[in-house]
């Protein structure tokens, strides 16, 4: 019951912030918060990683790179709200790129633990070397659905009378 929730309902999230107004604004600041945060994470952690995260889980992350992960996505969100984005309040912007940032740090940890369980390496063949289609996106599930939930349930809240 879980894979197709996981999945399917979660990457939904993208559809929902895709019909939102200035859509595709929405979608691509969740893939910025994710790709960001997946970027910052690794280049943090080659530069500075000392400390193990969860090494049972996927031994070469590290403390340094789960906090430069959370920079990245921060960084996403400050350039969503000056370049393309100014419906997203730059502090509100600030708190759900944390927010998304650990929760996507979280899909990928997610992502990784269920392949160790079912003792694959990859979930997939369609990215070769790139641990499967669902390590590109694990990351992504999560931080659209973040987004699509501030979106909805705070943004929204606060604009209407």
């Amino acid at each position: 019951i879980a894979g197709p929730l996981y999945t399917g309902g979660l990457i939904a999230t993208i559809s929902l912030l895709h019909a939102r107004t200035l859509g595709g604004s929405w979608v691509v600041l969740a893939m910025m918060l994710a790709w960001g945060g997946d970027t910052g994470g690794y280049f943090a952690g080659r530069a500075f990683g000392k400390h193990k995260l969860y090494e049972k889980v996927s031994p070469n992350k590290t403390v340094e790179g789960s906090l430069g992960g959370i920079a990245g996505s921060v960084l996403g969100a400050v350039v969503a709200h000056f370049w393309y984005l100014r419906a997203l309040p730059l502090v509100d912007g600030i708190l759900l790129a944390i927010v998304a940032g650990m929760l996507g740090q979280m899909g990928d940890l997610a992502e990784s633990l269920l392949k160790r369980a079912t003792g694959v390496k990859d979930s997939g063949t369609i990215v070769p070397g790139h641990g499967g289609l669902l390590d590109r996106i694990d990351a992504l599930v999560f931080t659209s659905a973040a987004t699509w939930a501030y979106a909805t349930f705070v943004l929204d809240a606060r604009l209407s009378p």
